[in-house]
């Protein structure tokens, strides 16, 4: 066997943690103005995950993953991306219900924000 800067050495994994291969659609959401993703996750682990996005996207920075048929929802940082395949780092995991009660409180407020149109004649009580 040589041995120098010819020989041929296995490809080692550094992760601390195994990877499980999967197929689970997902939607990433990201940017300022909460832009969406369809993809698949195809590879998960205890802290990260592989994704193929389901179309070109330049995907940076803080996003959420939400991850079906399960509905959770994970807050992750980008750290790689090459063409339409994404690497992130999972931080932290949302409850979602928590999530949806804080919008439809936002969407409520505004509603209340928002004047009200009252017909000619109509003076109220």
């Amino acid at each position: 066997m040589k041995t120098g800067s010819n020989s041929v050495q296995p490809d080692l994994d550094r992760r601390s943690a195994g990877r499980e291969r999967c197929v689970l659609r997902c939607r990433i959401t990201h940017g300022p103005w909460g832009e969406g993703v369809d993809g698949v996750v195809r590879d998960l682990h205890e802290g990260g995950a592989r994704l193929r996005l389901g179309s070109r996207s330049n995907v940076s920075g803080r996003i959420k993953l939400e991850i079906q048929p399960s509905g959770s929802l994970h807050a992750a940082d980008v750290v790689w991306q090459r063409g339409d395949e994404v690497g992130v780092r999972l931080i932290a995991t949302l409850d979602q219900t928590v999530e949806r009660q804080i919008e439809a409180l936002r969407l409520a407020g505004a509603q209340m924000r928002r004047p009200t149109l009252r017909p000619k004649g109509d003076e109220g009580y």
